[in-house]
């Protein structure tokens, strides 16, 4: 009696799996074409730059690449077809797993990647955030090493096909129940048109001055794992053979690092940038067109569209200048 009763047991447990796994894979299924049917928002630039990008320029970075970078003004400035693959929340590891899969499927004449000294500083949030690499791990293994930085069983939770789409589902909803809201992008390029006010500027200079008195008998302490991801990605465009253009963007405040106790930080970006022959480092963190002009910034971090277009101008003309191309 007891024998048949776990047989028993054992056979409504293998049919509640066997419907648990059939469940998956149709719920996984749906997911996966809205996710890759995204033709506006992040997923949609974000399936583009890993899947299909193959312009002459490549711009990599987090949020400051987003907004900094005008595709056009660039791409028109140098006679280049350009695509700006940054990222908002996202940093150095990122850019180096959408490095990698890009410089699989074709080789850039210049690569541009827009860096924060505080990238390479410990916080572990720059890999918890790389789940958004889940839905393409299945088309680039080679993306199976960035996820495994969230944990060593993240590879084996993509059995289930509906695991990648876990956290993206909120943003999925939101952008098939208000299609118009999602801003398109111009080639990657994203502005922002908020104007700060001179008043938070002065608002923002007496909090970051308070928080220099807390924070400055902190040793400073630079991350390995951090460090390797950005010679990681320096190492695959000397490889290759690609110019590249490693570049600390406007900042609102002039050398910002010493307030933000990341000098440490900010020097090592330099000296190992400057190590590559194939590799010019550019810090516009204390270039006066920018630092302290309020109107030109949408908030303490990012540039408008104002200043992003001046930024982009500026910046061509620098290449240009200096034949950087050649």
């Amino acid at each position: 009696m007891t024998q048949r009763l776990v047989i028993k047991f054992l056979l409504r447990l293998a049919a509640f799996c066997v419907l648990l796994i059939v469940m998956d894979r149709i719920l996984g299924f749906a997911f996966k074409t809205v996710y890759f049917k995204q033709r506006v928002g992040q997923f949609s630039q974000t399936t583009y730059a890993i899947d299909s990008a193959r312009q002459d320029v490549m711009i990599f970075g987090s949020s400051r690449a987003v907004r900094h970078y005008s595709s056009p003004i660039i791409a028109k400035g140098l006679g280049l077809s350009c695509y700006n693959s940054g990222r908002d929340g996202q940093m150095i590891p990122y850019a180096a797993a959408v490095q990698e899969v890009d410089f699989n499927r074709h080789k850039p004449k210049l690569a541009i990647l827009d860096i924060n000294p505080w990238e390479l500083a410990i916080n572990e949030s720059k890999y918890e955030k790389l789940t958004i690499l889940l839905p393409y791990c299945d088309k680039h293994p080679e993306l199976i090493k960035y996820i495994s930085e969230i944990s060593p069983f993240e590879q084996y939770k993509l059995f289930s096909k509906v695991y990648p789409y876990n956290s993206s589902i909120f943003i999925l909803a939101t952008n098939a129940l208000f299609p118009g809201k999602v801003k398109k992008d111009s080639s990657g390029y994203l502005p922002l048109y908020g104007v700060m006010t001179p008043a938070y500027l002065a608002e923002y200079k007496e909090r970051m001055q308070a928080r220099y008195l807390r924070i400055k008998v902190k040793k400073e302490v630079a991350e390995d794992k951090g460090i390797a991801y950005f010679k990681r990605f320096l190492d695959n465009t000397a490889k290759n053979n690609i110019k590249t253009i490693v570049i600390i963007s406007p900042t609102l405040l002039k050398e910002p690092f010493a307030l933000d106790n990341q000098t440490l930080e900010r020097n090592l970006v330099a000296t190992i940038a400057k190590s590559y022959p194939n590799v010019t480092f550019l810090d516009y963190s204390a270039d006066t067109r920018f630092n302290y002009h309020a109107e030109k910034f949408s908030d303490e971090f990012h540039l408008n569209n104002k200043g992003s277009a001046e930024f982009s101008t500026a910046f061509v003309d620098y290449i240009k200048a200096n034949n950087l191309l050649k």
